[in-house]
């Protein structure tokens, strides 16, 4: 069975970094999943690859959608179901802690999670190298701090990583768990 990898980590943790590498390097093995999104397409970005670009009407009760969430701007962010079912390839997909929690009420049976730590002062720089405000700097440490609160975890395997390991020593743990 393949599997379903849910990375989850702070804001600058190398989520995104580390699925890129999988998904990049072992393109017959990992794919991303690709989400739903309500928010305008930007300049850089290519619909089905992305995101999946969609009308903020398909997100307001749509049974096919879990992990549904709206931002404070208004934008809506969901996954759809089917996206979550791993058949020919192992599935990498990013979430917020809270997400994690959403995901236990599906009762999939093939996740693993992914938990990156990352110290505060690696995480900082990290926001400030990809161009964050300082501002969405603090923002985003006071989001991490309560968005890990009440998660529970043991329903799930878990493969604890650090940020600050190379990523060539991530992406091994990730293709251990695999076999």
């Amino acid at each position: 069975m393949k599997k379903l990898f849910v990375f989850v980590g702070d804001g600058g943790s190398g989520k995104s970094t580390l699925i890129a590498e999988l998904a990049g390097k072992y393109p017959d093995e990992f794919k991303r999943v690709v989400t739903c999104t309500s928010r305008p397409m930007r300049a850089d970005e290519i619909d089905e690859k992305d995101y999946h670009f969609l009308p903020m009407s398909y997100f307001i009760n749509n049974p096919d959608l879990v992990l549904v969430k709206r931002t404070d701007n208004g934008n809506y962010y969901g996954t759809r179901k089917g996206d979550l079912q791993a058949t020919t390839h192992h599935l990498l997909l990013t979430l917020r802690f809270v997400g994690l929690s959403k995901l236990i009420s599906l009762g999939l049976s093939n996740v693993t999670v992914v938990r990156i730590s990352v110290s505060e002062v690696l995480k900082t720089a990290r926001m400030r190298q990809r161009g964050d405000t300082e501002e969405m700097i603090v923002q985003r440490l006071q989001f991490d701090a309560t968005d890990k609160a009440n998660v529970n975890y043991e329903d799930f395997p878990i493969i604890d990583l650090q940020a600050s390991d190379a990523l060539a020593e991530k992406v091994g743990h990730i293709l251990r768990s695999t076999v």
